[in-house]
C-alpha cells in the first residue's frame, strides 16, 4: 500500500512538470469593480469597492487639494505616499475636516488646541509611519483650513 502511494505521489511529481501553464497576462475586460462568476456572468461589485471621488474641485476647495498635494510632499516618503492616497480618495473628506476646523474654532476651539487633541490621539497609535501620517493630516489641515476657509481665525 505505502509503496502504491509513493509511486503515484512520484507519478504526479513528473506529470506536473509536463502540463502547460499560461503565464500570460491579460488587460481587465470589463470596467470597474466586478467579478465573474463560474457561469461567466459579470457581477457588478462597484458599490462594495471602495472608488475614488471623481468631482471636479474649483475655487476655495480646489486650492485646498492644490495646497494639500504640495505640504504632504513635505515630510517622509511613506506619510507622503498615505497623505497623498488619503486625498485623493477622499477630496471631500479633508474639505469637510477643514470646514469643521473651522466651525470648531468659531465656537471657541482654537486651532492650537485641535493640534493638540491629535497629539494626545496620536499617542495611541503605535505603526510610527501612520503616526507620522496622522499628525501631518491634522497639521496640514489645520494651517490650510486657517488660510482657505476662516483666514480670520488663523493666528488665533
Amino acid at each position: 500500500m505505502l509503496n502504491r502511494l509513493r509511486l503515484t505521489a512520484a507519478m504526479s511529481a513528473v506529470i506536473i512538470q509536463f502540463v502547460p501553464i499560461d503565464k500570460s497576462a491579460i488587460a481587465q475586460e470589463h470596467e470597474g469593480c466586478f467579478l465573474v462568476n463560474s457561469a461567466g456572468e459579470v457581477i457588478n461589485l462597484n458599490l462594495l469597492c471602495s472608488p475614488q471621488e471623481s468631482i471636479q474641485l474649483t475655487g476655495k476647495d480646489g486650492k485646498f487639494i492644490e495646497d494639500y498635494k504640495r505640504l504632504a510632499k513635505s515630510y517622509s516618503p511613506d506619510a507622503t505616499n498615505n497623505l497623498l492616497q488619503g486625498i485623493q480618495s477622499s477630496p471631500s473628506r479633508k474639505i469637510a475636516a477643514a470646514k469643521k476646523m473651522c466651525a470648531d474654532a468659531k465656537s471657541g476651539v482654537s486651532l492650537a488646541e485641535v493640534k493638540l487633541r491629535a497629539i494626545g490621539q496620536a499617542l495611541s497609535i503605535e505603526n510610527p509611519t501612520v503616526k507620522e501620517s496622522f499628525l501631518a493630516d491634522t497639521d496640514i489641515i489645520t494651517i490650510l483650513a486657517g488660510n482657505h476657509y476662516c483666514p480670520e481665525l488663523a493666528n488665533k
